[in-house]
């Protein structure tokens, strides 16, 4: 899952892409064990960067 925080960070790719460069067919698991590792939702993850300009 810390790649797939990385990937969202610093790569242009959505969160369904994330997902399935991961390995994940369902995204809503995707999600859910995203969540479970990193704290946030990819979604809300990946808006925390755009909106602080990291």
């Amino acid at each position: 899952m810390k790649e797939a925080a990385r990937l969202l960070r610093e790569e242009d790719l959505s969160v369904s892409e994330v997902g399935y460069q991961m390995g994940f067919e369902n995204l809503g698991h995707f999600t859910k064990v995203f969540e479970k590792h990193i704290g946030r939702k990819p979604k809300k993850y990946l808006q925390s960067f755009k909106t602080t300009g990291r």
